[in-house]
């Protein structure tokens, strides 16, 4: 008989109305390729997983198998991600580089047509900072490559059983700007070699494009991330090429040569959508749309312009880029018209396109992502709280079980409503009746939030629960070997803890508990009225028990004294402790056997690979596998436990955060499996070094466990008729094909769905969506927030084009191509990505066809405004740690930890990864660093050549900020802000121990620290900063994020243009 996944009978049909889950069928084969499950947990419905250990019960009985033993049933997987909708456009020319150096480097002036001459041989820069960390300290999160989410289909409820047994048995070095090469003798810049690298600051001018590359492959098969196209795009490496897109329409708009104020570049607004209640545009309105397109002339014999020499090259200044004015605009999403003025803040769910294209066929043409963010719990938390209902209940439509919103179509005068999302036709109940107004609206819709604002919290009846609401539940598993003893880990988490248990959220029905292991186990009981722990020590690893579970975790107010003393004494219990031993399986293990009963939060301290027990890590950090099909092993779990344990975790409501203080490989691939399936959270200190350290995790560490949080949750998300979800993105388990399963869930987290086609044609000229989220809050309450939005149906493929968020957009590839980097090569997650932003740019291209613009020259690219950032953002999607280099760039453990950064980030958090503001810190004039909240400087572009090597920048890559010191800078300067004599600022090997702190009494100082402190402020992560000089090998990580310039193995932005453009005048 083939094993199956135990479950619970099941409660209400609707999974988002309570608390208790109907057992699902599993859905077909799977997804992706082949109709393989991307990364999934089982194949087939009720079958085993292929190659996988059995799971971990055998039943609902008191004492299941532990993970590898025989007699377990396999659990069901989890859904993969399809790659999805395809990437898009991108957009004009930009105005003048923003914020110009205080003292500008030496002219630069466009060279004679020709390619961009490289800079000195490729290297492997040395450690960056203190402590041999890869990249900077906690480097900076990056998009990166993918995985597809499990699924579990018919994974039982939300209450578990009364006995519940165990589950489960480098530095990046990318030298900036090498295409512009100094015509002095070199020096050592960058944090690499001597002589490497040139100084950012005055060069020679730079040379023009490069003439076409080599020829391109024939056509291939589809894209990995949907969508058709062409032809195969050229570069240093080749992506997947894709089918030919259909037709194209003819209209195109005058144009202009890649002038320095390009006509129709509006930096500072940013487009709306359609027309108010009309599904598109006229044929006059389309043309208008064809004709405010944006240009770049690249490459030789182009006509010469304004801003451009006649010789054909590039001025750099017009190339666009979110600097400037325009920096506090890319993560702003596009205006809506009034007639949508009821939909849910952006911040909530957004959508990649404002707009739904009305056939399938239009579609298919449109080579970008179709989908949204969703992030239910988003601050601020002003969304307005309906009442508990009387005896009408919450008022739902009878056959989706969609939510009241603003967007019900009311009728007969009041009676029946129409659902917006299925079109049922329902009555209204008696206690919810209200007459309309002449124009058809309630006449009290101003008066009941849920019809007139777009986001709405419900406060939920009994019967949306089958218990008690959970309270707020904390246990702690903290590694106490010798590694984490020495790096002194232990002694900041217990102090922390200790300083925030006045805050926790629940008030007196938290509870919290604590474990402790090395080669043993060691429980704590916290007996109410006891003012001193007692520790209880499990030897046996391969069958761990609960010695005393009654006092393992209790209420926080009743065992506070014990709980205070135990914190206060953990570090010096475990001072000497000899053992190099982790059982960290048998670890999670017990605490699973503590929590299962109530659930809540697991809090993972590690520091050593697991040695001991199940779960046993692997030394299989092997840098030759890098460019063979074995690459993608590297990014997923090693090990089948960790998957299996997180499937169990998220079916008896624990969710897992992990704090790794890694000194070294640690296979955190494996590791990361659990907060990636059940809504937690990985954080990632590499080479931990506690006086480096210590305030970052305290501040990250007391942001986690006092933030806002959601318990024991489920959500869903409906799309009106003809349209569907396909595919989810995020950290989460599937319990049924459209049901995500979260543990908990915070402000912080972020998830990405992307939409399809049901029918071929949607005959409404409105489309909707609704996302509704059913969890207990700390206080107690069952609540279900519920976000609606609706969008235009639109007819023509400009209106598509028109309609793009281009932030949004990326933010959704981003977590594409971190999924598909689970089953591919890196290299071929990056040519898939630029692939699609040459499809998608050269469909636009079509629309501008010969015969209907005789005067576009063929040097021209051409892409619509609401795109005019896509290539430099896509450019630094590919150059950030999850996705660039490979063995010897970015660190394996690094690598994966970005990933899954990526894969919880909003818009906002991920266009900081990518693209980090630089912010200089040099030029006295204009009100920085003052007022409240403090003003920042214009950031500048992220290129060697805008820099100054006589001023100070500060870089903000949302996880690091680098504060760098040209090599010409005053020495005032040094003195006035790190209070460093005269010979220690002109060392370059002390610089790396200067400090702000403490602030000293001068304006430029208070300044500069008022700049890091609005950095830090109301952020998840705290920036750890690090001071660094021009020319010394500290450098190297910093150029590393100069995404403008050239490095080794990767293009410059004009450079990557210019494969762009070649890719959009590519024929089919």
């Amino acid at each position: 008989m083939r094993p199956t996944f135990p479950f619970r009978p099941a409660g209400s049909a609707d999974a988002t109305s309570t608390n208790q889950q109907q057992p699902q069928a599993q859905p077909p084969g799977g997804f992706g390729r082949g109709g393989a499950l991307a990364n999934g947990i089982a194949g087939a419905a009720g079958g085993p997983v292929p190659g996988a250990a059995p799971s971990p019960f055998s039943g609902l009985g008191p004492r299941p198998l532990v993970p590898g033993q025989q007699g377990g049933r396999g659990i069901p997987g989890r859904p993969g991600a399809l790659p999805g909708g395809p990437p898009g456009g991108l957009q004009p020319p930009g105005v003048p580089l923003p914020g110009a150096p205080q003292r500008p480097p030496a002219a630069v002036r466009p060279g004679p047509p020709g390619a961009l001459q490289p800079g000195p041989g490729g290297f492997r820069p040395p450690a960056a900072f203190p402590g041999a960390r890869p990249s900077f300290a906690n480097g900076p999160a990056a998009p990166g490559p993918g995985s597809a989410p499990p699924t579990a289909n018919g994974l039982p409820g939300m209450m578990p059983p009364a006995r519940p047994g165990l589950p489960g048995a480098r530095p990046p070095g990318m030298r900036p700007g090498a295409s512009f090469q100094t015509p002095q003798p070199a020096i050592p810049t960058g944090f690499g070699q001597p002589g490497l690298s040139r100084a950012p600051g005055g060069g020679p001018p730079p040379p023009g494009f490069a003439t076409p590359g080599p020829p391109r492959g024939p056509p291939g098969p589809p894209s990995a991330f949907g969508g058709a196209g062409p032809m195969q795009p050229a570069g240093p490496s080749t992506a997947p090429p894709t089918a030919g897109p259909p037709g194209f329409q003819s209209a195109a708009p005058p144009s202009f040569s890649g002038s320095a104020g390009p006509p129709g570049f509006s930096g500072g607004s940013t487009p709306t959508f359609g027309s108010a209640g009309a599904p598109g545009f006229g044929q006059a309105s389309q043309q208008r749309v064809l004709d405010q397109f944006e240009s770049l002339t690249l490459g030789p014999g182009a006509p010469a312009a304004p801003g451009q020499p006649v010789s054909g090259g590039l001025d750099i200044t017009t190339l666009p880029r979110p600097v400037g004015e325009l920096a506090s605009q890319i993560a702003l999403p596009p205006q809506l018209p009034p007639a949508y003025e009821a939909n849910c803040p952006p911040r909530f769910l957004r959508l990649s396109v404002n707009a739904a294209p009305s056939s399938q066929a239009l579609r298919q043409r449109f080579q970008l992502p179709l989908g949204a963010i969703v992030q239910p719990l988003a601050n601020p938390q002003d969304v307005p709280i309906v009442a508990p209902p009387g005896s009408a209940g919450i008022v739902r439509c009878k056959r989706c079980r969609t939510y009241m919103n603003p967007y019900m179509h009311w009728g007969d005068g009041g009676r029946r409503f129409t659902c917006n999302i299925c079109g049922q036709a329902n009555e209204c109940p008696g206690d919810y009746f209200c007459a309309l107004d002449m124009e058809g609206h309630r006449q009290d819709r101003n008066e009941r939030p849920e019809l007139s604002h777009g986001s709405v919290e419900f406060v939920a009846p009994a019967e949306y629960m089958v218990r008690a609401p959970m309270p707020p539940t904390y246990f702690f598993v903290i590694d106490v070997t010798s590694p984490a003893m020495i790096a002194r880990s232990v002694e900041a988490i217990a102090a922390t803890i200790r300083d925030v248990l006045d805050q926790l959220p629940g008030g007196e029905r938290t509870r919290v508990g604590f474990l402790t292991f090395d080669a043993h186990l060691q429980f704590w009981c916290l007996k109410s009225g006891s003012t001193q722990p007692q520790m209880m020590v499990v030897s046996d690893l391969d069958e761990p028990f609960v010695p005393q579970p009654d006092d393992l975790l209790v209420n926080l107010r009743d065992s506070k004294p014990a709980v205070e003393a135990l914190l206060d004494s953990l570090p010096a219990t475990f001072a000497n402790n000899p053992s190099f031993e982790s059982a960290l399986g048998p670890a999670l293990q017990a605490a699973f056997l503590v929590m299962s009963g109530i659930g809540g939060k697991l809090m993972l301290f590690q520091t050593s690979m697991p040695s001991s027990g199940v779960g046993k890590g692997k030394a299989r950090d092997n840098h030759q596998a890098y460019g063979t099909d074995n690459e993608p092993r590297l990014r997923n779990a090693d090990d089948p436990f960790y998957k299996k344990f997180a499937a169990e975790c998220s079916r008896y409501q624990i969710a897992v955060d992990i704090f790794s203080f890694s000194q070294g490989f640690t296979d955190l691939a494996s590791l990361g499996q659990l907060p990636k399936y059940t809504c937690g959270q990985l954080y990632y200190y590499p080479a931990y070094n506690h006086e480096r350290d210590a305030a970052k995790l305290r501040h990250e560490l007391s942001h986690n466990l006092t933030r806002i949080t959601g318990w024991e949750a489920v959500m869903r998300i409906r799309c009106s008729r003809g349209l569907k979800i396909s595919n989810f993105h995020g950290h989460f388990f599937i319990r049924s094909t459209d049901l995500l399963a979260l543990p908990q869930v915070d402000p912080d987290k972020a998830f990405a769905v992307q939409m399809a086609h049901e029918e071929s044609v949607l005959n409404a000229s409105q489309a909707y969506m609704q996302c509704a989220l059913l969890y207990t809050s700390s206080q107690g309450e069952r609540r279900i927030r519920v976000h609606t939005l609706a969008m235009p149906v639109v007819q023509e493929l400009v209106e598509l084009y028109r309609s793009v968020d281009c932030a949004a957009s990326v933010t959704l590839l981003a977590k594409l191509a971190i999924e598909k980097s689970y089953s591919a090569k890196l290299e071929e997650t990056r040519n898939a990505i630029q692939h699609k932003v040459s499809l998608a740019l050269k469909e636009y291209r079509l629309m501008h066809g010969p015969s209907a613009r005789p005067s576009l020259h063929h040097t021209q690219f051409i892409f619509p405004e609401s795109l005019r950032f896509l290539p430099i953002l896509t450019l630094g999607l590919v150059k950030c740690p999850a996705l660039k280099g490979g063995a010897k760039d970015v660190l394996t453990d690094e690598r994966f930890a970005v990933g899954l950064d990526v894969m919880a980030a909003s818009t906002p958090a991920l266009l900081r990864l990518i693209y980090p503001p630089l912010y200089p810190l040099h030029d006295p004039s204009g009100s920085w660093g003052q007022g409240e909240p403090t003003e920042l400087p214009l950031p500048i572009p992220l290129t060697a050549v805008a820099m100054d090597p006589a001023g100070a920048y500060i870089l903000d890559t949302g996880r690091v900020c680098v504060l760098w010191l040209g090599r010409a800078l005053d020495p005032t300067f040094l003195v006035q802000v790190f209070g460093a004599d005269a010979s220690t600022a002109q060392r370059p090997d002390q610089v790396a121990s200067l400090s702000l702190e403490p602030v000293r009494p001068n304006q430029l100082s208070q300044r500069i620290n008022n700049v890091v402190a609005q950095l830090r402020k109301d952020r998840p992560t705290r920036p750890a900063l690090f001071v660094i000089r021009q020319g010394t090998p500290m450098e190297a990580p910093f150029t590393g994020y100069l995404v403008e310039d050239k490095g080794p193995g990767v293009l410059a932005y004009v450079e990557y243009l210019q494969l762009l453009q070649r890719g959009t005048m590519a024929k089919a």
